[in-house]
């Protein structure tokens, strides 16, 4: 009988950071078999404020480089050395498949095989085939118009002349890039939806009292959360302002809630929305947790989960309270109507999908209505969170990831040359 074929993968990711991305990419790293796909995960610097999720995954037995010169921020001298590192990464592990994730490492990655090509076919090595994750875009939300311009023609460009396979995480998010943005052709997609670890939050009991009990948060007090790296694109502005228009329009709700951001950035961003928070008059009703890497302690205390955010892929955020069953009011962009299913009621400033609800990005006042109806029809909240749980269960377990790459790994090893 004919044994497997061996398929050597490269990988990148601009930085470990804990969020969505990195999550994916270790579990990528620990789901795919490894006398198929033997892997190597090349990575850069996590930028300051932020937490880092290497040493976790060092600890569980995730090995990986860093590529010092590999950082989110432009820099054409760093950009270069990066360049140069990764194609000799490429020379040294000889990879049937550079599988390239986040917007820099995937720019610097199949720039590094453009020119890495003539090389290997020269020297007789495999050619590798380019696979391009979208965990988000920059092409909103984060850069100035010209920037913005420059980045997309770049993605264009590279879809074209240097990618194989484009993995969108969403339906959303293949209309969006391939038809709105025109990267790429639509053939070149495949739709992967994330996956992540749902024993994590198997027993959320234990989890929630802990949390509860360290903020002393009292059983009816209603903890309206907000997770996720302290990033402009985050829009975690809006959050405070949403806080604030229901304290200004319902406030018997505002005074059973508090609100809970939970995560780290730059000390000139998270200096910023503590001086919001103080100038909306939400003294001692907004806690700053920083980084934290206990969510199966964290998402289960909360009652609420908030997304503000002005651009998204699929956020991992959402998933997770979905996994606890969280009631979900967000921002309707990118992926995520994708997360809160169709449409069923107009509400004014917000609506009702099948999973949650959702507004207009930066619409403070109906991510206050919205709060205000979860908390006025508590029923309905539980169903749309377990409308969610059932949703989160049945679709984005890290074990259907682990098999969407596989076969997508195996459809490029085949067109490629062994060696």
């Amino acid at each position: 009988m004919e044994g497997k074929q061996t398929f050597r993968v490269l990988r990148l990711i601009t930085r470990l950071n804990v969020g969505g991305p990195a999550k994916h990419v270790a579990w990528l790293m620990e789901g795919l078999p490894g006398d198929e796909f033997p892997q190597r995960l090349v990575t850069g610097r996590v930028a300051e404020g932020e937490d880092d999720l290497g040493p976790e995954l060092a600890a569980r037995g995730i090995r990986f480089t860093v590529v010092p010169e590999l950082r989110r921020e432009i820099h054409p001298v760093r950009d270069l050395v990066a360049l140069a590192r990764i194609w000799a990464w490429l020379a040294r592990v000889r990879p049937h498949i550079l599988a390239t994730h986040t917007a820099k490492a995937g720019f610097l990655g199949r720039m590094a095989l453009l020119a890495y090509r003539p090389w290997a076919q020269l020297r007789g090595w495999p050619v590798p085939k380019a696979v391009h994750t979208f965990h988000g875009h920059t092409f909103h939300g984060y850069f100035g118009p010209i920037k913005t311009r420059l980045f997309l023609f770049l993605e264009r460009t590279l879809a074209r002349h240097a990618t194989w396979r484009i993995v969108a995480i969403s339906p959303g998010q293949f209309q969006e890039i391939c038809h709105t943005y025109r990267v790429g052709r639509p053939e070149q997609y495949v739709i992967v939806p994330l996956g992540l670890d749902l024993d994590v939050y198997a027993q959320p009991q234990e989890g929630r009292a802990a949390f509860r009990a360290e903020l002393g948060a009292a059983d009816d007090e209603v903890l309206v959360g907000a997770v996720g790296r302290v990033a402009p694109v985050k829009n975690y502005g809006l959050f405070l302002e949403a806080a604030a228009r229901l304290k200004r329009s319902r406030p018997e709700l505002y005074a059973r809630c508090r609100f809970v951001l939970i995560g780290g950035g730059a000390a000139a961003d998270m200096a910023l929305l503590s001086t919001q928070a103080r100038v909306l008059g939400l003294k001692g009703k907004v806690v700053f947790t920083g980084n934290r890497n206990d969510p199966q302690r964290f998402f289960p205390g909360l009652d609420v989960l908030m997304l503000t955010s002005l651009n998204e892929g699929t956020p991992l955020s959402i998933l997770e309270a979905g996994a606890c069953g969280l009631p979900v009011v967000a921002t309707e962009v990118g992926g995520v109507p994708d997360l809160l299913g169709p449409r069923k009621e107009d509400l004014g400033r917000f609506h009702r999908h099948q999973r949650g609800l959702g507004t207009a990005s930066g619409d403070a006042e109906g991510l206050a209505a919205a709060l205000a109806w979860l908390l006025d029809h508590p029923s309905q909240a539980q169903a749309l969170g377990q409308a969610l749980r059932e949703y989160v269960h049945r679709n984005h377990g890290k074990e259907r990831l682990v098999r969407d790459i596989t076969h997508l790994y195996h459809a490029a090893g085949r067109g490629s040359r062994l060696m």
